[in-house]
């Protein structure tokens, strides 16, 4: 198991949000509040896709994959008990990558902490030790 929350998407001054599972990936190391979001997810919350400039990103083993940086994207946490604040972050797409990746310092920026991840437990960073949260189940998003 791993530690998946459930997420809110919105690009900065648009109604439309969009919300699925991501997976807190503590070895997405990035410099910014950062997240991979699929290409079919990125359509859905209106990024023009072709457009979007083309690099690439180094993975485990230094394998190297297509990128496209998106732009920024609004992030916040979704839980039944509380009211969570929109956190900015940029997203990219990668390869054929289809579930929504949270880096190392946007999941800082969510307040998110992870407790037992092979459990898929975590907690809010502001929490008392012994609140328990769990993984919600995975969504992948599929080009058609």
């Amino acid at each position: 198991m791993a530690v998946r929350l459930r997420v809110a998407l919105r690009k900065p001054g648009s109604s439309r949000v969009v919300e699925t599972s991501a997976l807190v990936n503590s070895g997405f190391e990035a410099d910014v509040p950062q997240l991979v979001i699929p290409m079919a997810l990125a359509r859905e919350l209106g990024f023009n896709v072709e457009e979007a400039p083309l690099g690439a990103i180094t993975v485990c083993g230094g394998a190297e994959l297509p990128m496209r940086v998106l732009g920024v994207v609004e992030v916040r946490v979704v839980v039944p008990d509380r009211p969570t604040g929109w956190v900015r972050a940029v997203a990219v797409s990668v390869g054929r990558e289809e579930e929504v990746l949270l880096s190392d310092k946007l999941t800082d920026a969510l307040g998110v902490s992870l407790v037992l991840v092979g459990a898929g437990i975590w907690r809010f960073a502001d929490e008392p030790p012994d609140v328990r949260r769990r993984s919600v189940e995975p969504e992948l998003w599929r080009e058609s």
